[in-house]
């Protein structure tokens, strides 16, 4: 049995008003005596109408009917709280009763619009790069696809290549035959560009620098064979180019919602494509702690699932049933060496000391008993942050550190260290024992561990990174790199102060955040919307000396999954947006200005769609 409810919503200035309605069954033969939802703007307990606020955790709301509800008539409950819910998905989700013989799902009627952008023809004078290359010449007259190709060497990807070709539907892609046309690389570190890559007729040939200018060629290459089936025939081209950063990431949080391994390797296959050459992979947070832990077999059986009843609570929407999930080792090693393939580092995430909730509650002797510190976290937690004045917090995480040090290969560590909230330690005995051995306060804990953290990630012969608040106390050195996500001003400051740099900035580079500010239109707004034009026009080194500029290391989106549930609501939020930073990331060529970019974005989206992406239409705004 599933149920439906309306929400009616009032806003005020600072404050809203709404009303749950949920309609009365057929039946009416049980009595639910709680409501359970996840509401991203927590109502006031006092304002509660119908029923009574007995716990909040997080975004999770569990209400006391002040009647047991049978079902024979509407159930209306009404409450108030800060904010104005301006969009359809702040409104309450992930509703269910509790009834003595379980729980009950209800359906909230008026969902976000996502009209998904469709695989239109692709047409054969319309040849499009995205990162457009510095150089880009094209010869009017057509090349007919080929009916096989014959790749000489072993450095070709041609397992990347048959997978895109194996996505696209009624659509017959050239076979790999030695009796094809001929596609050759050589390596010239003589080059005066990255790469050099020619399509001609009489068969194709890139040249390249070094292993990332093959790569970045091969993903150019990859391009053209992905239009050529589609049109039929394509002009001959010469391409040439240089990337601006050397770090060109994605960014993708899995601890929200959950994507399966296979899903991650596909994505990766998509991203390489468009010169992307990081994947930062948001293992850790409050809700969920997503890979396998061979040390610590508790973490699996508890810091991965949420549901009523379990140690982690529903959160955004999941409901009560167990959700969730994490990598195993091999899951982890299949994707890093996917990633390996196609170019990728991965650069994997364990934030830490806040956004913990997870952790602690699968390893609950990392809590201090006696500990009467409080806080309260941006997304409304009073337990989730780590005690660095405990013995054991360090034992285990250095164990942790271990165990992903073996499994992630790439240079770079990050650590989080974003969102400790203030009034965290304040009353911990063993941060005061801490503050009296040090003469400090026991606050200066987040700098103090940020900086021991440093020194174990580089006694792996990695390098530690972490958000903007990494460099709270001033504690970690210039060594450690700087991941600037709530402006540019953050990114800046630490470029100048001489860390390596990757700009991130919501405002131009949070994919979570909103198109436009219709209400039905899906995504966050703290930070304002986040268009298109807003992404392209992005210049990461405005405002910065030229000794700071040379610290800015490159840009990343980040997608954050509150509100992401699948992945195609995933792959919506994206595209086409990473396509305008990767033009901002690659330094491309932007003759013929923004206009000229979106109709190569346009053409783009299109063969995204004959590839199985779920990308936004242009009908919805850019």
């Amino acid at each position: 049995m599933r149920l439906t409810a309306e929400v009616s919503v009032t806003r005020g200035d600072r404050e809203y008003e709404a009303t749950l309605t949920i309609a009365p069954t057929e039946t009416g033969d049980f009595k639910a005596s709680e409501v359970c939802m996840s509401l991203v703007h927590p109502m006031d307990p006092e304002s509660v109408s119908g029923a009574r606020l007995v716990e909040r955790k997080g975004d999770w709301h569990r209400l006391a009917l002040a009647v047991p509800w049978s079902g024979d008539a509407p159930l209306v409950l009404g409450f108030r709280g800060a904010g104005r819910l301006p969009k359809v998905t702040d409104q309450p989700y992930g509703v269910y009763l509790v009834t003595p013989d379980g729980c009950v799902e209800v359906d909230v009627a008026g969902s976000a619009r996502r009209e998904v952008c469709q695989g239109a023809p692709v047409s054969g004078d319309g040849l499009a790069f995205v990162p457009r290359p510095q150089r880009v010449e094209v010869d009017g007259a057509p090349l007919g696809c080929p009916a096989a190709l014959h790749f000489s060497g072993d450095a070709w990807n041609t397992d990347w290549l048959l997978r895109l070709w194996e996505r696209f539907d009624e659509v017959e892609a050239p076979r790999l035959d030695e009796a094809g046309l001929a596609v050759r690389e050589e390596r010239a570190p003589a080059l005066s560009s990255a790469f050099e890559l020619s399509v001609r007729g009489d068969g194709i040939f890139l040249q390249h620098r070094d292993r990332a200018g093959f790569q970045a060629g091969q993903a150019y290459l990859m391009q053209y064979l992905l239009q050529w089936p589609l049109a039929g025939s394509l002009p001959a081209c010469e391409l040439a180019g240089e990337p601006r950063f050397g770090y060109r990431g994605v960014h993708l949080d899995v601890v929200r919602h959950f994507f399966d391994a296979g899903t991650i390797r596909g994505w990766l296959d998509v991203l390489a494509l468009f010169q992307f050459n990081r994947f930062h992979w948001h293992l850790t947070d409050d809700d969920g702690w997503r890979v396998e832990s061979r040390v610590y077999p508790q973490i699996n059986e508890t810091a991965n699932w949420r549901g009523h009843g379990l140690a982690l609570p529903p959160q955004m929407g999941t409901g009560p049933s167990a959700y969730g999930g994490f990598y195993t080792v091999a899951d982890v090693r299949d994707t890093v060496e996917r990633a390996r393939s196609l170019g990728i580092e991965i650069v994997p995430e364990m934030d830490v000391p806040g956004h913990a909730r997870a952790l602690l509650k699968a390893l609950p002797e990392l809590v201090e008993a006696d500990d009467r510190s409080e806080y309260r976290s941006v997304q409304h937690h009073n337990d989730n942050v780590l005690n660095p004045a405990m013995e054991a917090t360090h034992t285990v995480i250095n164990t942790l550190l271990d165990e992903w040090c073996e499994l992630f290969p790439g240079p770079l560590f990050h650590l989080g260290s974003d969102e400790v909230p203030e009034g965290a330690w304040l009353e911990s005995p063993t941060a005061k024992a801490w503050a009296d051995r040090s003469g400090e306060s026991p606050a200066n804990l987040h700098g103090a561990f940020m900086a021991d953290l440093e020194k174990a990630v580089q006694a792996h012969g990695k390098t530690p990174a972490g958000w903007e608040e990494i460099r709270t106390g001033e504690r970690v050195s210039p060594a450690t790199w700087v991941f600037s996500w709530q402006g540019v001003e953050a990114g800046q400051a630490a470029a100048e102060a001489g860390h390596p740099v990757v700009m991130t900035p919501a405002q131009h580079c949070y994919f979570d955040l909103a198109v436009t500010e219709d209400a039905d239109d899906p995504g966050y707004y703290w930070a304002g919307t986040v268009d298109l034009s807003d992404v392209w026009h992005y210049n990461p080194l405005e405002g910065l000396s030229d000794e700071a500029q040379g610290r800015i290391q490159g840009v990343q989106a980040c997608l954050w999954t509150e509100i992401v549930t699948t992945p195609g609501e995933a792959e919506f939020m994206w595209f086409p947006r990473l396509l305008g930073l990767a033009e901002v990331a690659w330094g491309s060529n932007r003759d013929g200005g923004y206009v000229e970019f979106e109709h190569r974005a346009g053409q783009w989206m299109s063969i995204l769609a004959h590839l199985g992406i779920q990308g936004r239409a242009r009908s919805m705004g850019w």
